[in-house]
């Protein structure tokens, strides 16, 4: 071909994707749940900004010191409470309270410091996705609030058992495990999964081995567990019997709290591992490994789910689990698989009132617990070839803070605490990495970061609680203004 004919082809092809960058819709056109995009002519001749991004991490580093200082000033009274209701009113990783109600915690916080003396467990329950699979997240709230307020042990664990970054679980082949929603697909053709969203069936005889693993990162008071709890249902002929060190076998105490049975065990002498033998039939909801008192934080994930699978349990399970546990805070940290099937508005308005109906059906059954919202982690997709924070996922975070506040639920934004827009892209890019490769999850460090920035955040609240009940009267009372 000649150079002129080639020089003609050329100009011919930049000719037309010139005329279709000027005649292709800025928005983009919609296929599906995702869209399609043409790259403009400004683009084309000055290069796309669209990966620029604030400096997220130094945010991020200035949001941890704002929180040593608040937490660890020492001034007058009025000071105090002039910095408390800056934190309260401004602060980005400030949790946001149904009507400003700053006493929303108070009963919360008397119960985990009287925890010891009085000898009983406080449980918390961390539902979520796949972002805190394996005990991530949990684990350091676990090992913060136990150092802070006493208690040992994982918590709840299913019988037929997930992956986890703490304990070691084994079970026999005899036993069926069910979980009721996520990507792993064995589902019941009953509702009666317990308040794990997890069972076990068995119909003859089996066994459970768990022990703490004896990893240097797994935190040392969760390899101490005294007290043992099996919650069973449509029990027919079944025992439980335990044993320790594989020796000790121990009958369990048998308790009826209706429709469940539940089968315990008490060691003076904190144990790492033990083993239930089992016979008979029945549905197992559940094993509580705890310490004698204190705080328990349980981990319970759903990979892949929304969390909108609340209100299809059996209330009646749940609610008598709930009574036996000793619920007072539920931690309910989804919406990150949703982010990615969100294309409108609508979508996330749909999602927020789905999340709703499950606040109002966890606070039907367990009205001594309060319920805190985590928001999403940013996440990144690619948008005309280049990575940022999902479209919708700000307008998502702020849905869910208004359906929680309507529903009396907490709310804590993970997304502002990151640093907001395209902070993934730089957790990800840190050295060491604070985010994996998918610009979704968060690696052990990033977890371990997170879990501070929160656990921080709710001991301001804490510091807040102490401050007035040592000083009674006093309010925190949004300054008036000057005229």
């Amino acid at each position: 071909m000649k150079p002129s004919s080639i020089l003609k082809f050329l100009l011919v092809v930049i000719l037309s994707l010139s005329v279709i960058s000027i005649v292709f819709p800025k928005e983009g056109i919609d296929i599906g749940i995702r869209k399609l995009y043409f790259i403009s002519m400004g683009e084309i001749l000055h290069g796309d900004d669209i990966q620029s991004q604030p400096q997220s991490l130094e945010r991020l580093l200035a949001i941890e010191e704002e929180l040593r200082q608040q937490r660890s000033r020492d001034s007058i009274c009025t000071d105090v409470l002039s910095n408390y209701t800056t934190f309260f009113e401004s602060s980005p990783i400030r949790i946001d309270l149904p009507d400003n109600d700053l006493s929303f915690f108070n009963d919360l916080f008397t119960d985990m410091d009287s925890s010891l003396t009085r000898g009983e467990t406080v449980r918390i329950l961390h539902y979520g996705d796949s972002q805190i699979e394996a005990d991530r997240i949990t684990n350091y709230i676990r090992q913060y609030l136990q150092d802070r307020f006493g208690g040992n042990g994982p918590g709840l664990l299913p019988v037929a058992p997930l992956l986890s970054f703490s304990m070691k679980q084994t079970i026999s082949e005899s036993i069926e495990g069910f979980i009721v929603d996520g990507t792993l697909q064995n589902k019941a053709t009953h509702n009666r999964y317990g308040l794990m969203g997890h069972f076990g069936y068995i119909n003859g005889t089996g066994s459970v081995s768990i022990r703490a693993r004896k990893e240097k990162d797994v935190y040392e008071g969760v390899r101490k567990f005294h007290n043992i709890q099996l919650f069973v249902g449509r029990e027919a002929g079944f025992y439980a019997q335990m044993t320790v060190n594989e020796k000790t076998q121990l009958k369990a105490d048998i308790t009826k709290v209706s429709p469940i049975t539940v089968y315990s065990w008490s060691l003076e002498e904190p144990i790492v591992r033990f083993s239930l033998y089992m016979g008979g039939r029945g549905e197992l909801y559940g094993l509580a490994v705890d310490g004698t008192a204190g705080v328990a934080v349980d981990n319970i994930p759903f990979r892949g789910s929304g969390g909108t699978f609340f209100t299809s349990l059996e209330q009646s399970v749940v609610k008598a689990m709930f009574k036996q546990l000793n619920v007072r805070l539920i931690l309910l940290e989804f919406g990150g698989n949703s982010v990615p099937h969100i294309s409108s508005a609508k979508s996330v308005t749909d999602y927020s009132n789905s999340m709703l109906k499950q606040i109002i059906y966890l606070q039907s059954i367990c009205p001594e617990a309060k319920i805190l919202v985590i928001g999403v982690a940013d996440m990144s997709t690619k948008v005309k070839g280049q990575l940022t924070t999902y479209p919708y996922l700000e307008l998502l975070n702020e849905t869910m803070k208004e359906t929680a506040l309507q529903a009396g639920a907490a709310f804590w934004n993970m997304y502002e605490a990151m640093g907001g827009k395209n902070s993934m892209i730089e957790w990800v890019n840190h050295s060491p990495a604070l985010a994996t490769s998918d610009y979704v999850h968060f690696t052990m460090q990033g977890c371990e970061r997170i879990a501070s920035l929160f656990c921080e955040t709710l001991m301001v609240y804490y510091d807040y609680y102490k401050f007035i009940t040592n000083n009674e009267g006093l309010i925190c009372e949004k300054p008036q203004s000057q005229d």
